[in-house]
């Protein structure tokens, strides 16, 4: 059976490119879409440019009793003595 060629590029790139699915939370989903949205892209692209963007930042961080700690956001949970004890637990 005859295939249909492709007379674009992003065509051959797209042929070329591994496809998966993500299961992505309400909220990062809607960021996504607005991302796409705003930057008349796809979808795919969206999340592709955002998990690049946050790959690439570098990590905060600051000096407390000699150590250098990860500076966390507002939004990250407390790290507990009972988190990282359930944490060690989890370890193989």
């Amino acid at each position: 059976m005859p295939t249909r060629a492709c007379e674009h590029q992003t065509c051959d790139m797209m042929l070329s490119m591994p496809r998966t699915t993500l299961l992505l939370e309400d909220d990062a989903m809607k960021a996504a879409r607005e991302h796409a949205s705003r930057h008349r892209m796809s979808l795919g692209r969206a999340v592709s440019e955002l998990v690049r963007q946050g790959a690439e930042r570098p990590l905060a961080t600051e000096e407390k009793g000699g150590l250098h700690v990860a500076r966390l956001g507002r939004r990250s949970p407390r790290v507990t003595k009972a988190l990282v004890d359930k944490l060690l637990e989890d370890l193989p």
